[in-house]
């Protein structure tokens, strides 16, 4: 039903016949359908007929934001040739489909994490790997006083924070806020610690940062990285905090299905042999201040985790995802972040977590 009502309408917006719309995949933000024209649009003839697009859509109470946002970096960083997705057309009105949404193409390749089978997993993972770390150094030494991308929007925002404040202090200042508000008490002491550190690193050349850039969000055909997706978060600031995010997820990602990737023996080795395997090889590309790194880590970790926080006290939507992304957050997930938090910041962290408000 949801396909059926999606295509109409999307025909009826696009004024083409469409064929082939499909559920590719449901995440956290949003559903992202596959479609195809059969034949061209007159209204927007820059549609490649008869070729795999993607329809993506921008829901919650932050939509309008995060689609205006989304949209500018891909299509200024598909201005610079990076790995993103060709973008065709954003249409910011709620009237044609009910929501903000982005057409792009569709990249081919899958996930650089795939969850069927070990086999196929540890295959995918051990040829993309490289090219995995390569692709987020290459975004990294894009320099973002370029014209093309001088004007990139920044996705971290605080109530408090001015104008042309640092990533860093922005960082710091959002899980400030989400602590108040949360209220998450069991993160006061490692924020305390880690903001009494941050004039050491508040300095520091600017990149161009995904903040989200885990293998789930990179599209790999064997060696090759086709293209990286899921730009919402992307800001400008210090890449050791992007690489530690980076390090943090890979750390920390933990699933029910499939078995291996649980909190457990095996799943806890694996994912300490990603992040083992991530940070040397993202060094041998581009050089880490380890101390910085370290640093970061511990806000990145309290970043993540004050926005799992958030998800269960107040609720998915005030950090920009759908009422459905509260099932994973689930006790592993919470469980093996506090734990890196603890190890990163050296303090006390726990994740008191109050009910849902009804």
């Amino acid at each position: 039903m949801l396909e059926t009502e999606t295509a109409n309408r999307l025909s009826h917006y696009i004024d083409a016949p469409i064929g082939h719309l499909r559920i590719l995949a449901s995440g956290w933000e949003t559903t992202v359908f596959q479609f195809a024209l059969e034949s061209c649009s007159a209204r927007f003839p820059e549609l490649p007929p008869q070729r795999p697009l993607v329809l993506r859509f921008y829901q919650g109470i932050l939509a309008d934001d995060k689609g205006a946002r989304e949209s500018r970096v891909i299509e200024r960083l598909y201005s610079v040739r990076y790995l993103v997705p060709r973008p065709y057309i954003y249409e910011p009105a709620h009237e044609a489909l009910g929501a903000p949404f982005l057409i792009m193409e569709k990249i081919g390749g899958g996930p650089l994490f795939s969850a069927t089978s070990f086999a196929h997993a540890f295959k995918t993972f051990a040829l993309g790997f490289f090219g995995f770390v390569k692709a987020q150094v290459r975004l990294h030494r894009i320099n973002p006083r370029l014209h093309e991308v001088r004007d990139l929007p920044r996705s971290l925002q605080a109530s408090a924070t001015p104008p042309g404040t640092s990533l860093l202090d922005r960082a710091l200042a959002v899980i400030a806020e989400r602590v108040e508000k949360g209220p998450l008490p069991g993160l006061k002491d490692a924020l305390r610690r880690v903001a009494g550190r941050a004039g050491v690193y508040r300095v520091a050349d600017p990149s161009i940062v995904h903040m989200d850039y885990h293998p789930l969000n990179v599209l790999v055909d064997g060696v090759h990285v086709n293209g990286v997706i899921d730009w919402v978060n992307t800001d400008v600031g210090d890449r050791h905090l992007d690489a530690a995010m980076t390090a943090a997820i890979l750390s920390s990602s933990a699933f029910e299905h499939p078995r291996w990737m649980r909190d457990n023996l095996i799943g806890n080795s694996l994912r300490s042999s990603f992040a083992s395997t991530y940070i040397p090889l993202y060094h041998a590309m581009a050089r880490l201040d380890f101390e910085r790194f370290r640093y970061c880590q511990a806000v990145a970790a309290l970043l993540r985790l004050s926005m799992l926080g958030m998800m269960k006290t107040q609720g998915p939507e005030t950090v920009g995802f759908r009422s459905e992304a509260i099932g994973e957050v689930t006790p592993a997930v919470v469980r093996l972040l506090t734990r890196y938090a603890e190890r990163k910041s050296g303090a006390s962290v726990r994740l008191d977590l109050a009910p849902l408000p009804a």
